[in-house]
């Protein structure tokens, strides 16, 4: 007799509970792939982009402490969907846990000092491709972590993805309903062949003028997203004061030939289009004093 292997050390009825209670999903796989790498258990923990419940995270996983940090314009552009921290079912442990579970509104860039050098990790689900002044975030990520702490980040669709437009507004109200998840606005990696007014043009005789003009601004000026491709991740990576310990492509989609021709010859430099995601571990180096004995 086999038995499916539990996430996080969950019973069913604890996944079920957070699955249901929470709205979480892709959450709680990314937080076992990072336990793969590092686990989580007595860490002081700075979240990047998110604000997972006290309940798991404290009680459950085990952390000293978890301080989440979210991006107001994200938070607000969310609402109702952004709930984690809302939930009533969450309020009770994050009374109890007070001292060891904390909440900031803030751009990750504007975290004030009194958090630097203070977390043995740095933990973020898809939030990386939303940060639009990546390096300066990288560089105060460096900063909030103690000595030989990591940061470890797995975020997805990316710029340069089959789905790369990140349109979460989906479709109309008009097709709300039984075949709602069937109505697509771009077609794979249409986003990076077409121009503004191709796809204007595309959109609108797909939908609507109105319609068009929403998906055209979100896609192409809002700041919901950072347009990094593949490539660029890896040189903010790189250029960052962080060491790269792992680093790997994800959710591999291939562009049929002539679209990956197409795009080769479009952005010229760049070829890694398959990829939809990203997972990284970065670390920050011990002082080279921090091992010794000082007399």
């Amino acid at each position: 007799m086999t038995t499916t292997p539990s996430v996080l050390g969950l019973s069913e009825a604890q996944l079920h509970h957070f699955q249901q209670a929470f709205k979480l999903s892709y959450h709680l796989n990314y937080l076992q792939v990072c336990q793969q790498f590092v686990s989580l258990r007595g860490l002081d923990v700075l979240e990047v982009g998110g604000a997972l419940p006290s309940s798991l995270v404290i009680e459950h996983l085990g952390c000293n402490s978890w301080t989440a940090v979210e991006a107001p314009a994200y938070d607000q552009e969310l609402g109702a969907a952004n709930q984690f921290h809302r939930n009533l079912q969450d309020q009770e442990h994050q009374q109890r846990h007070e001292a060891s579970y904390k909440h900031l509104y803030l751009d990750i860039e504007a975290i004030p000092e009194e958090h630097f050098g203070q977390y043995d990790l740095i933990f973020s689900i898809a939030c990386f491709e939303h940060i639009h002044r990546l390096p300066q975030a990288l560089r105060v990520m460096h900063r909030c972590l103690k000595p030989g702490g990591r940061l470890f980040t797995m975020h997805s669709p990316i710029w340069s993805a089959f789905d790369g437009h990140h349109l979460p507004i989906g479709i109309p109200d008009r097709f709300e309903g039984s075949q709602s998840n069937q109505v697509q606005i771009f077609q794979p990696w249409e986003h990076l062949l077409l121009t503004r007014a191709q796809a204007f043009k595309t959109i609108k005789d797909r939908f609507d003028a109105e319609f068009a003009e929403e998906i055209i601004y979100y896609t192409y000026n809002s700041d919901h997203i950072n347009r990094y491709f593949s490539e660029d991740y890896f040189i903010a990576f790189e250029a960052s004061p962080l060491g790269i310990q792992h680093y790997q492509l994800t959710f591999h989609n291939q562009p049929p030939a002539e679209i990956e021709a197409a795009l080769n010859k479009k952005y010229p430099g760049y070829s890694q289009f398959s990829n939809n995601g990203i997972l990284a571990l970065l670390h920050k180096q011990r002082s080279p004093l921090s091992s010794q004995t000082i007399f």
